[in-house]
């Protein structure tokens, strides 16, 4: 059995069409997973404009989650106090994850934008 099946895939350029049927199946989950570098300090983010607030906490990646539920591409992070991030997790899942220390950079950058910065955790 082969990781990734593709079923009705189709293109043309005559006459345009460029795909139509597609089909890509694994069977696990609606996008393609990406495997993160492991053992890099990241920054992780959310926007949240109606209330101009960024919403950052950071770790160290540590382990690639393969499971079935939400997210396809999943990252385990070690972070400072993992019980104080779960207890305030008041933003909602969406995140963007960054590899590098950006505090400083995402502190300047909501300044600037008159966003205030919320650390998680």
């Amino acid at each position: 059995m082969s990781a990734i099946a593709v079923e009705g895939l189709a293109k043309r350029f005559g006459e345009v069409q460029a795909v139509s049927g597609v089909d890509f199946e694994d069977r696990k989950g609606a996008a393609v997973r990406s495997l993160m570098p492991l053992n890099h300090m990241t920054t992780t983010l959310k926007f949240v404009p109606q209330q101009k607030t960024v919403v950052l906490h950071q770790g160290k990646a540590v382990a690639n989650i393969d499971e079935d539920r939400a997210c396809r591409t999943k990252l385990a992070a070690e972070v400072k106090d993992a019980r104080k991030l779960a207890a305030g997790w008041t933003w909602g899942w969406h995140r963007v994850t960054f590899y590098g220390d950006l505090k400083t950079q995402v502190e300047t950058v909501s300044a600037l934008m008159g966003f205030k910065v919320v650390e998680e955790g």
